[in-house]
């Protein structure tokens, strides 16, 4: 009788362990990523702050850059030459300490900012703190 309790317990403790790493891990599974904004254009936010964590997001817009995109959507601040100067609430400031967010399109370093950048559909975008 214990062994019939004992088994049906392992059993069910086992059921429940592959049903909690099932998800996104299963191959061929899709990643679901929290959605901002709205509009016809769907692209990928990626943001790694000062700690080194990171976030991805979708951003959907109908914006025409992506600096217009992440600005209606309360992700980015810019200075008035343009430069990003906070993401998701943290500044860098490159005057106090070298500080600055750098801009990746599809993982390459841009050589443009966020204001000059077309939102193209699919896209991959990163802003990632950084210090010179």
């Amino acid at each position: 009788m214990k062994r019939t309790i004992t088994a049906i317990l392992l059993a069910a403790l086992m059921i429940m362990a592959f049903a909690a790493c099932g998800g996104s891990n299963a191959p061929g599974a899709a990643t679901v990523l929290p959605t901002v904004g709205e509009g016809a254009t769907s692209v990928t936010l990626l943001v790694t702050m000062p700690d080194g964590t990171q976030t991805s997001r979708e951003v959907r817009t109908d914006k025409e850059t992506l600096g217009e995109a992440l600005r209606d959507c309360n992700i980015i601040v810019c200075d008035e030459a343009g430069f990003v100067t906070t993401v998701d609430g943290v500044t860098a400031d490159y005057s106090a300490d070298q500080s600055y967010w750098a801009f990746y399109i599809g993982g390459e370093y841009a050589t443009h900012g966020v204001d000059e950048e077309i939102v193209a559909e699919g896209g991959t975008y990163a802003l990632e703190y950084a210090k010179g």
